[in-house]
């Protein structure tokens, strides 16, 4: 009885291998002869392509291929015509969504995302989104709004925003996909770029609301603009309770304003965040702002060696008066932990600017420092600066 079982499973095993190979094979031989199809099409729309190519910038409209396409040939007319509108903007992008039209492949997804099965409305929704179709919008909504979690959803949600008649669109599109909240803030951002609208205005819309993810994403969103009018939206955000929020408000506000009120400054330095007080600090040297020395001075001797070390290179920046701040404040804790860590800073700084003489703006550097570290702390060797 035991051999008996043994040898229906060797039997059993040895049929489901045969099968395996054949449907290996099959799908093989498939793709081979689809490959050849394809490689047929590209030689045969050699001159069709480059009459496109030619004629993408003419008033004319583009005519369709002198002949009718099979099913393999328009797969392969789709994807280069979809290629093509990623690739251009303005008057030729639109040129070849009008030849889609007169091709019939828009009508062809629209009817698939309406009928077909999951797996077709979602390849039709990737094409439809790639043609910018602005009538398959409410049925993308839809297939939206009662799809479940998965990377299929970011596929719609993609499309829809290319597709987007307007910024409401968009709005809709977003608000459903937080259903979820699943926290992707980054990727909504990413998604809504590929809106034919005004993404700042959005953006700067979104944080003026109560909703965390909607402020989220209008942080993200605006954390590449560099306007003053974005500064002013985001200043509300500075005193948020949430210390996500605010950080990211401070990175876009110093960032974005193009002169830092004293009394934000003193704000910021005070902050119990030690990111927030360095981003403060480099801020302000990357401004130049030397009216605010006497701030850095204090903060020079902040409890935090990260927002020490921000001071102390913020200084070397802000010229001699920032330099000999930053000496005599050294020398006044000389002997303390502090003052041996803004000594060590200095020692650093001047071996790194030692071999960058070759540059005038290191070379003044060192000399300002050179001198005043030899003034200030009383080296009994002598440091010599160069000429």
């Amino acid at each position: 009885m035991n051999i008996e079982v043994v040898l229906k499973i060797l039997y059993a095993l040895i049929i489901l291998n045969i099968v395996f190979a054949a449907v290996v094979y099959a799908l093989k031989i498939k793709r081979l002869r689809r490959a050849r199809l394809e490689r047929r099409f590209e030689v045969k729309m050699k001159d069709y392509f480059t009459y496109i190519l030619v004629n993408i910038e003419g008033k004319e409209p583009l005519q369709a291929p002198p002949f009718s396409l099979n099913k393999v040939e328009q797969e392969v007319m789709q994807e280069r015509l979809n290629d093509m509108i990623e690739n251009f903007t303005g008057t030729p992008r639109e040129k070849c969504i009008e030849l889609c039209k007169h091709l019939g492949l828009v009508q062809y997804h629209l009817d698939r995302l309406k009928k077909g099965s999951y797996a077709v409305k979602i390849d039709a929704a990737y094409h439809l989104g790639c043609m910018r179709v602005q009538e398959a919008v409410p049925a993308l909504l839809q297939l939206l709004k009662t799809h479940k979690l998965n990377s299929s959803l970011f596929v719609i949600a993609r499309s829809i925003a290319k597709c987007a008649r307007n910024e409401q669109d968009v709005k809709e599109m977003v608000q459903l996909l937080l259903r979820h909240n699943k926290g992707f803030y980054d990727l909504l951002v990413d998604i809504v770029k590929e809106a034919d609208i005004d993404h700042g205005a959005l953006f700067a819309e979104f944080i003026q609301r109560e909703s965390h993810a909607c402020i989220q994403i209008g942080l993200s969103g605006l954390r590449d603009y560099t306007e003053p009018t974005v500064a002013s939206a985001v200043y509300r955000l500075l005193d948020s309770p949430d210390r996500t929020i605010q950080y990211k408000a401070v990175e876009i506000y110093l960032k974005s304003v193009h002169f830092i009120p004293r009394n934000v400054v003193q704000k910021l330095l005070q902050h119990p965040m030690d990111e927030v007080r360095v981003l403060t600090i480099q801020a302000i040297a990357d401004q130049k702002l030397v009216t605010y020395i006497d701030v850095m001075k204090n903060a020079l001797l902040d409890k935090s060696k990260r927002v020490s070390a921000a001071t102390a290179k913020g200084l070397l920046l802000l010229g001699e008066e920032g330099i000999a701040t930053l000496c005599e404040v050294t020398a006044d804790v000389k002997g303390s932990e502090q003052g041996e860590y803004l000594q060590m800073l200095i020692v650093e700084e001047l071996n790194f600017l030692s071999l960058q003489l070759h540059d005038l703006d290191k070379l003044t550097r060192y000399n300002s420092l050179t001198y005043y570290y030899e003034k200030m702390l009383g080296k009994n060797k002598r440091i010599y600066r160069v000429v």
